[in-house]
């Protein structure tokens, strides 16, 4: 008898070391600004799938600009070393980092200027052809678990502009995105860019040592750049997508009956941002001309003027840099939204 207690206390101890082992802790990068409403979402996102797993599953993020940037933040969902775990589980990755994370993703060709010009057709784009998008990441090795609009693509500067071409002549840089695909595309379509690293980015603007940057109103006023700017663009030329991947080696550790439960959660996580994202972009305007920035906004007759422009700039970018977009999808976007 007492034999047989001993080993049912041993079974009890054995078992419960073993569910303990079995808790996930999933380390991801992200790019969403620290306090933004796109954080906040992130972080009730996480608490629904630590609900949906009875605890089993927890998230644990880290800043993405901390970690160096988002080509770091690729390099951090890679093992250093054969057999041994990579650093990050997964990111929440801007344009930029989804095509350094699989170049064949054709991801920048969301955000090709007027292409897209509201949420309903972008929602539409992503039904229809997002498969085109996912599969090459899903083959580099990723699940993709949801796609999200993080704002729309504006022009942040110290000096006035009306023209395309009075823009093109102001120093702009990136705002520290390293990306050379990103970078020579601006620079083929005769934009004044200028290659700044994420560390030096924010003294560059204090100092003058650029003009201008791009991004949207979320991140502008969320880091606030917009201190060191007069002039921001209040026209919508195209989405910045964001995107979370987490590795499959790292998602199918997740038991199978939790997995469609939490991409559930992460579409409505999705769906809410997006609802919001016009009344925050209202705010975040609204905030920034309160401290003295300067709206430009466009008339029909000159953003009709910069999608002649730009769409002659996207052919220039095509033939003198293949592969920074996929034509073939380009194309497919148009015919879908004209009919």
């Amino acid at each position: 008898m007492k034999k047989r207690c001993v080993l049912f206390i041993f079974a009890v101890f054995f078992l419960s070391g073993f569910v303990a082992a079995e808790k996930i802790t999933l380390k991801i990068a992200t790019v969403a600004p620290a306090r933004s409403p796109w954080e906040i979402e992130l972080k009730k996102l996480a608490q629904e799938w630590n609900r949906i797993t009875k605890g089993q599953v927890s998230v644990r993020f880290y800043n993405m600009t901390v970690l160096g940037g988002e080509k770091a933040g690729v390099q951090k969902l890679r093992s250093a070393r054969p057999g041994q775990p990579a650093p990050m589980d997964g990111a929440i990755f801007s344009s930029l980092g989804l095509h350094e994370l699989e170049p064949k993703s054709g991801i920048y060709t969301l955000s090709l200027p007027f292409l897209i010009k509201s949420q309903k057709e972008l929602d539409l784009v992503l039904k229809t052809y997002g498969k085109d998008i996912e599969d090459p990441i899903a083959n580099a090795g990723f699940q993709l678990i949801t796609w999200s609009n993080v704002g729309w693509l504006s022009f942040y500067t110290k000096e006035s502009y009306r023209t395309l071409k009075e823009l093109k002549s102001i120093k702009l840089s990136l705002s520290g995105m390293d990306s050379p695909i990103l970078s020579n595309s601006f620079k083929v379509s005769g934009f004044n860019v200028k290659d700044t690293p994420i560390t030096k980015f924010a003294q560059a603007l204090k100092s003058g040592g650029v003009s201008g940057f791009l991004a949207v109103h979320l991140a502008t006023w969320a880091t606030g750049f917009y201190k060191d700017i007069n002039y921001a663009l209040d026209s919508r030329i195209c989405p910045i997508m964001a995107g979370f991947v987490i590795s499959k080696e790292s998602w199918n550790k997740i038991p199978a009956q939790y997995q469609a439960p939490m991409l559930a959660a992460a579409e409505k996580a999705r769906k809410a941002l997006n609802e919001s994202l016009d009344s925050s972009d209202r705010e975040y305007v609204k905030k920034m001309e309160q401290a003295g920035v300067k709206m430009i906004r466009l008339t029909p007759q000159e953003l009709t003027e910069w999608q002649k422009e730009f769409n002659m700039n996207i052919d220039q970018v095509n033939k003198s840099l293949p592969g920074a977009f996929s034509m073939p999808l380009y194309k497919k976007i148009q015919s879908l939204l004209a009919s």
